[in-house]
């Protein structure tokens, strides 16, 4: 009798925490929710994160605030949040650059794949071709015609030394047969000296970004998206795949950014989280909050976005040991 009275309250303890567990679930959240953003609050994606929080913060009752923490390429953001409670009310913006990128070129970052838990891919932004105004190359297939027919090295731009842009612009190269002296510019990113060394004649062309062009009105000139499908941002703007030099990564060919819980996170608030985001972007209420800027808007479902994470991984790591080995 004792040894079933002992089993019957394991067994009623073992329900009650159940129960106890389940009714914390249920009135999850209980407070604010802190998205964890790497890059400064002037720039438009983190405006354009704080407008996606307003809004997710009525689907779940609860404020969203986003917290920017910059630095080093957004890594000191992902290793900022990993140290928190994998609660559901510390999230983090997890961007190529620092998630990847920067993994593959640094494994001592402390954090991988394995510390997030996916809620929704967001931006997609593509990478350009970019050369001045005054170059003979009105598209990429005439650029590689033109710089074949060179008989030289080409001087290309790309960005900073170990980047995103960099590694799609080496992909582009090495499959377009263009032999090219990379020349990383710390100063700037995409749109600093590796703008402006086009225009002094140091760069014979660059990777940059669409917006680059709105900054150098009239001085640069973008022959094509390093993609292999136009993108919203610019319509007009040809990928290189369909002038003939498909870079064949599809959404990997982007600097993507989205949202992740932290891997521990209650299925259950990982869920309404996913929910709750998948639910403003794909709304028309976003679009119209946001007019134009819904452009760098590409959701990506929780499952499609951890097989980003992967593929990105695979395709970016023989362009970072070459990056590695040439100690440039």
């Amino acid at each position: 009798m004792k040894n079933l009275l002992k089993i019957a309250a394991a067994g009623f303890a073992a329900s009650a925490a159940v129960l106890t567990a389940s009714s914390a679930v249920a009135d999850w959240p209980e407070r604010p929710i802190t998205i964890i953003y790497p890059w400064p609050a002037s720039d438009p994606t983190s405006v354009v994160t704080r407008t996606i929080g307003e809004m997710v913060s009525t689907e779940l009752g609860q404020p969203v605030v986003i917290n920017n923490v910059g630095g080093a390429g957004g890594t000191i953001a992902l290793a900022t949040a990993v140290s928190a409670e994998a609660d559901g009310y510390t999230l983090v913006s997890n961007w190529v650059a620092a998630q990847i990128g920067a993994k593959l070129f640094n494994p001592d970052l402390p954090y991988s794949n394995d510390d997030f838990v996916p809620i929704a891919g967001i931006f997609a932004f593509p990478f350009t071709l970019t050369v001045a105004i005054d170059h003979p190359a009105n598209s990429i297939a005439e650029f590689v015609e033109w710089a074949r027919a060179e008989g030289r090295t080409i001087n290309y731009g790309v960005c900073a030394p170990q980047s995103v842009p960099r590694l799609v612009g080496e992909q582009f190269m090495t499959s377009a047969d263009v032999p090219y002296n990379p020349i990383p510019n710390g100063n700037g990113g995409c749109g600093g000296d590796n703008v402006t060394g086009l225009l002094n004649g140091s760069l014979d062309v660059s990777v940059s970004v669409v917006a680059t062009r709105i900054a150098f009105e009239g001085q640069i000139k973008h022959l094509g998206l390093l993609t292999d499908e136009r993108h919203p941002i610019d319509p007009d703007l040809p990928s290189a795949a369909e002038q003939g030099y498909p870079i064949g990564w599809g959404d990997n060919a982007f600097g993507w950014g989205g949202v992740v819980a932290l891997a521990g996170t209650p299925d259950d608030v990982v869920a309404r989280l996913q929910e709750a985001f998948a639910t403003v972007l794909t709304s028309d209420a976003l679009a119209e909050e946001l007019g134009g800027m819904i452009a760098m808007i590409n959701y990506i479902p929780p499952e499609d976005f951890t097989v980003l994470w992967s593929e990105s991984e695979m395709l970016l790591a023989p362009h970072v040991e070459n990056v590695l080995r040439s100690g440039n």
